[in-house]
Parts: structure tokens; C-alpha cells; sequence
């Protein structure tokens, strides 16, 4: 099965997808996590890290909290979304499919924990990862902005819906999602892509 996944990934790198008309920048991806502030079942939190390492932090002080189901359920209208978003390959970067599995298990931590996420100013940081794909979080001003959870998790649902790719193999059917999707208004942009984790 990983020797399919791999011929998977290499025929899926060649073709010819979604391209954007200017070449993004060249980003640096930090594993330093964002600022996540919120509530969850009556107990207020400020961590550090992916949504993942947040919830397990906060799982492990209170093993009484649940994800909220009707906030996981729950569909963003869009704002000030670039659509449709680039899709792998993009222009001038590098970067391999997550699996789409992986990614839709970041929504709902995305979601169900209902966030108020913060970034510095010039960086990129994984905001989700598991199973070595991430969503990525990269901020293009200067200063520090903030975000809501749930509102960066439907970037990546976009990302699903318009760059997500399945191919069989005998038995076997395996998804992979890859692309970048910006924020106008607010000038930021989400990246979902392979990752080590």
C-alpha cells in the first residue's frame, strides 16, 4: 500500500491543476503553534500549540469536555474569500498532498473547539497536524491578528471541496487534498499540505 501511495502522490504532483496567475512568495513554516483562547463546557483556556496538542492539554485538565456537535455541524458563509483557492501544484512552492482524512479530523478540532486563534505578525504556523498533514495559518502583516476556529477551518473545507483527489488502487481508496486559500480583507491565508507529525 505505501508503494501505491507513493506512485499516487507522484501522479497527482504532475498533473495539471487549479494554478493561480502570480507566484505566491516563498513561506517559512514554524511548529511554534498559535494562541488559542476560548471557552469549553464552562472552563475558559489560553494555550499554545495545534488545535490537537490544545485539546489534549485541555482533555487532560478536564476529562469531562466534549466537543461541541452543533458548532462541528456548523457551515461558514463566506467573507472575503479568494475563490476558488489555488490548488497543489501552486506556483513556486514545493509542497506535497496531506491525506484528506487527516484534514477533515483538523475541521472538527477546528470547529468543535470554537477559538479565538492569534498569530504574529510574517509567520506561518500549523494550526492543525496529524498523520504528517497540516493546515497551515500564515499571517501577512506586520502585527499580530486573530481569527475565530471555525471560520479557519471552512479555508480548509474549501481546500477540500476544490482540491481534494481520490484514486483507487485494488481494493484500497486513498484521498489527498493540497492548496492555498487567502483572506482579502484581512490579508491571510490558510495552506493545507503534508507536514511531519
Amino acid at each position: 500500500m505505501q508503494f501505491s501511495k507513493v506512485v499516487a502522490f507522484a501522479f497527482l504532483a504532475g498533473s495539471s491543476l487549479v494554478l493561480g496567475s502570480a507566484v505566491p512568495e516563498k513561506r517559512v513554516f514554524t511548529n511554534n503553534g498559535v494562541t488559542f483562547r476560548g471557552e469549553v463546557n464552562g472552563h475558559a483556556f489560553e494555550e499554545t500549540g495545534t488545535v490537537q496538542e490544545v485539546w489534549a492539554t485541555l482533555k487532560a485538565r478536564h476529562p469531562d469536555i466534549e466537543f461541541d456537535a452543533a458548532a462541528v455541524a456548523e457551515h461558514k458563509e463566506k467573507r472575503d474569500k479568494a475563490l476558488p483557492p489555488l490548488c497543489i501544484p501552486v506556483a513556486g512552492q514545493n509542497w506535497n498532498f496531506a491525506e484528506a482524512s487527516a484534514i477533515d479530523d483538523g475541521i472538527k478540532y477546528l470547529k468543535g473547539l470554537k477559538a479565538t486563534l492569534s498569530i504574529a505578525g510574517h509567520t506561518c504556523n500549523r494550526i492543525s497536524c496529524s498523520w504528517n498533514s497540516a493546515i497551515h495559518w500564515c499571517n501577512d502583516n506586520k502585527g499580530e491578528i486573530s481569527a475565530d476556529s471555525s471560520y479557519l477551518a471552512s479555508f480548509a473545507q474549501d481546500l477540500q471541496n476544490h482540491c481534494q483527489h481520490c484514486i483507487s488502487s485494488g481494493h484500497a481508496f486513498y484521498c489527498v487534498v493540497g492548496g492555498q486559500e487567502f483572506e482579502d480583507d484581512a490579508h491571510y491565508n490558510v495552506i493545507v499540505r503534508d507536514a511531519s507529525c
